[in-house]
């Protein structure tokens, strides 16, 4: 157990508007000198589905269903989201200083709610698109990072979409709420995780 509070950034966005490109990006640059760990929850249970993270079968079985329906977690199934953080947390050396970029959790306010204590939210980077240019951006892949992805059927997307408005979006005002910064970016078409980062410096720069 760390012996101080982790500091923390979200990132809020719907499938395929640019998280985990942006994910890389601040993970290898930094965010003005401060070290990154990004922890992508997407990618995670998909290295449990494929096997590549070591799981109870049971529950590697009960990743790949959730995976399959494109769904979010249940409550009673929070457990392999806190067991796949905590053995992230255990993997990676904080220092004080240093930033935890939480990409795809928490997904709700009961998620929010769940987070362990020890993680202080510092603030919430929201890229905000419009339904049009995100499937766009589905199809032509600009940050390249759809390539190993089986869950973009579009049945699949307008799933995901109707479940981030309904319990993603409500994040925002949970977070502005308890004063927590919020940075909103604006996606297009073309923007890749380079572009988006230097978007976040230059409005981050502005507030």
């Amino acid at each position: 157990m760390l012996s101080f509070p982790i500091r923390a950034l979200l990132l809020l966005g719907p499938t395929g508007a640019g998280k985990t490109p942006l994910g890389w990006e601040l993970e290898k640059r930094r965010l003005f000198g401060k070290k990154i760990h990004h922890f992508d929850f997407g990618e995670n249970l998909r290295k449990v589905a494929q096997g590549l993270i070591p799981f109870e079968e049971e529950d590697r079985k009960l990743i790949m269903d959730i995976l399959k329906e494109g769904r979010l977690l249940k409550p009673e199934e929070f457990y392999l989201a806190e067991h796949l953080l905590n053995s992230f947390l255990t993997q990676v050396s904080f220092k004080k200083e240093d930033l935890l970029l939480l990409n795809g959790l928490p997904r709700n306010l009961y998620q929010a709610e769940k987070l362990p204590n020890f993680i202080e939210m510092e603030g919430v980077i929201y890229l905000k698109i419009d339904e049009r240019t995100l499937f766009l951006r589905l199809k032509t892949d600009p940050a390249m990072d759809r390539k190993e992805r089986t869950d973009d059927l579009e049945e699949l997307v307008f799933k995901k979409l109707k479940w981030f408005r309904e319990e993603n979006l409500p994040l925002l005002e949970y977070y502005s709420a308890k004063g927590v910064k919020i940075i909103e970016l604006s996606v297009s078409e073309k923007d890749t995780g380079e572009s988006l980062y230097e978007k976040l410096l230059e409005t981050w720069k502005n507030l």
